[in-house]
């Protein structure tokens, strides 16, 4: 092929050189590094100009979504960095007059923080927390004040305990004691006296206090006020001093950073709002400093999300709507609302979506429907449900989640299923559902409970109409209420590589032997239950699987067993698989079991790598022991 050089470049062919390498080459050359292996990434940009030029925004691009791990840089030398590109006149406030000495004086090269596409708002927060103690920005004074009301001086605890009495009195009634009724009961008590007649003693019948129940009082009062919204805005209005604690100034310096960088940056890719593990006072207050979405220039920098995660004790509800009108591309949402809130909110940012396919809900115990209903939305587009506490009053809201026929993964934990909600997923068609996890569905202290209505029969169908390509079944439930569960998975399930249950009973034993025939695929076993101290003893029968382990079984999680060394001797014995992992309990000494573990790994040609025993007193002077065991390769 004919080609015509330049005289530079036949120039530069001649001497072995190459005058520069184009732009699209160093970028394709960079995405073979994982953006979070910062030593190689700072050895690059050190090579030139111009790969100094093109690995810099990757450095940038996400320093407070590292993972923990991987993390090789002192976070707080980014905060001076950060606040250099802040206007003067915050820094000139009083509350922040200390921060001037530590912020970055020189110019810098490059606009730094208009390379960032991801953000941890909770990680922002605690880096700032460092800097600040580092630097010692706010110096404790004793009359500061601190948003936990231990610290409050006791003229503003006044004042707030005045503003919590008001509302109180708004919602459930005074309950102040009537001192007239005091004084004139103790009038009467003092007449009493000056007669000196006898103290009689007052008798109550039993029956007066039949009609009395603590709780049903108690919900009775409470009824509607914890799933009515305005009850938190309430709670929210209650003036709290904190204008002037270090809470608020280290939130208020990360409002003025996030500022910028909505105004700033362009096409965030992951936002992570998460307030858990703060206080409920601090969450509640931080409300406003943490609604980046509904900040000026959000609409430019967010609108290109594709990771959303919002989770906190705080009213979301602003957060989704404003979201919904420019968020339209967001293909992971994760929301954990334990604050009972705008359920419909986040329903219509659902459905605002054109492709979400990742969604994990964790309610605080509001009605759950319309987030369900709002899958149809997205029934092209959903691989991945987990609802966790998702209670719904709409037995109906399933049927949007049997629309969507392209679901790899399903989680339902803790959302009180029955036969009529599971009814919608009995005939649905998942051809794609590899996951299925179920937990405490329900439980039941009486067998003859009217009320008692497990979806047995539509767990099993579903697990059915799913059939091979199943390979992941968790069910950490009750079971008992599920006859033949176990065996329908192994009949139809011949390509499960995990299953998790809880097997405490002959029955459901029997089942589990049927289940090692038939799925010869498995690698991870995991005996589940509800309670630790419900220990299932297996001494007669744990030597009857030993010959039916799966040679593919790599993890056997047997923490819900409690058996002797001689039956684990025997078991492991006839076991053909190379384990990785184990797990077991065992009563007063581990001893045995260190001996007949030890004898299989000698024998498999592996090695011991850690045998850790937790011990704890059971009661009645019984010691049970809680044994792990990891094995590898012989090297």
């Amino acid at each position: 092929m004919d080609q015509t050089i330049s005289e530079s470049s036949s120039k530069a062919v001649l001497d072995n050189t190459i005058p520069y390498l184009p732009t699209e080459c160093l970028r394709y050359i960079l995405s073979f590094i994982e953006d979070d292996d910062i030593q190689t990434l700072h050895s690059i940009l050190l090579l030139n100009r111009t790969w100094c030029k093109n690995t810099v925004p990757i450095l940038w691009k996400k320093p407070f979504t590292l993972s923990q791990s991987r993390e090789q840089l002192s976070l707080e030398k980014i905060i001076p960095i950060y606040l250099s590109y802040l206007p003067d006149d915050f820094l000139d406030i009083p509350e922040m007059q200390n921060i001037k000495r530590c912020v970055y004086k020189r110019s810098t090269i490059f606009n730094y923080a208009s390379y960032l596409k991801e953000l941890d708002y909770k990680k922002l927060y605690e880096t700032i927390s460092e800097w600040v103690s580092v630097n010692k920005i706010f110096e404790t004074k004793s009359e500061d004040i601190d948003i936990d009301l231990a610290r409050l001086s006791f003229k503003e605890s006044e004042v707030f305990i005045e503003n919590v009495q008001e509302l109180v009195d708004d919602n459930w009634g005074s309950r102040e004691l009537d001192n007239s009724i005091i004084d004139d009961e103790q009038d009467d008590y003092d007449d009493d006296d000056d007669d000196d007649s006898e103290d009689v003693p007052i008798e109550y019948d039993d029956g007066d206090f039949d009609d009395y129940d603590q709780e049903d009082y108690y919900e009775e009062e409470m009824d509607g006020l914890w799933s009515d919204p305005e009850y938190y805005n309430d709670l929210e209005s209650i003036e709290i001093p904190f204008d002037n604690s270090t809470e608020s100034k280290k939130l208020m310096i990360a409002k003025k950073i996030c500022l910028y960088l909505m105004n700033n940056c362009s096409n965030f890719e992951k936002l992570i709002l998460d307030t858990r593990g703060w206080t409920r006072n601090l969450s509640i207050a931080s409300r406003d400093y943490i609604s980046l979405p509904c900040f000026p220039g959000a609409t430019e920098c967010l609108s290109n999300i594709t990771e959303f995660v919002l989770n906190g004790e705080f009213d979301k509800g602003e957060i989704f709507n404003t979201m919904a009108t420019y968020c339209k591309n967001i293909r992971s949402l994760v929301v954990w609302d334990t604050y009972r809130s705008a359920s419909h909110s986040l329903a219509g940012l659902i459905s605002a979506q054109n492709g979400l396919e990742i969604f994990t809900w964790c309610s605080g115990g509001e009605d759950s429907s319309p987030i369900l209903w709002s899958f149809a939305s997205q029934s092209e587009n959903l691989i991945c449900v987990q609802l966790m506490k998702a209670y719904t009053r709409d037995h109906e809201a399933f049927e949007a989640l049997a629309t969507c026929k392209n679901l790899e993964r399903l989680k339902i934990s803790e959302c009180q299923l029955t036969s009529h909600h599971m009814r919608a997923l009995e005939n649905a068609n998942f051809p794609r559902l590899k996951s299925i996890e179920i937990n405490d569905i329900h439980t039941y202290e009486d067998d003859q409970d009217e009320e008692i209505d497990p979806p047995s029969l539509e767990l099993a169908s579903l697990i059915r109409n799913t059939s091979v390509h199943l390979q992941e079944i968790r069910l950490n439930l009750e079971l008992h209420y599920y006859p033949g569960i176990i065996e329908t998975i192994a009949i139809n399930c011949p390509n499960l590589i995990t299953f998790s249950g809880n097997v405490s009973s002959d029955d459901r034993f029997e089942e589990l032997i049927k289940l090692l025939e038939c799925c010869k695929k498995l690698e991870n076993l995991v005996i589940c239950g509800a309670y630790w101290s419900n220990l299932f003893h297996v001494d007669d029968m744990l030597p009857q699987i030993g010959t039916l382990i799966p040679e593919s079984l790599k993890h056997l999680d047997l923490s819900r067993w409690a058996f002797s060394g001689g039956p684990l001797k025997n078991f492991l014995k006839d076991c053909n698989a190379k384990l990785k992992f184990m797990s077991l309990h065992c009563y007063f000494s581990s001893d045995e079991h260190r001996a007949a573990i030890d004898a299989y790994a000698k024998e498999k040609g592996i090695r011991v790598k850690d045998f850790h025993v937790d011990s704890h007193n059971h009661g009645y002077g019984m010691t049970v022991c809680y044994v792990t065991v990891t094995f590898d390769d012989i090297i």
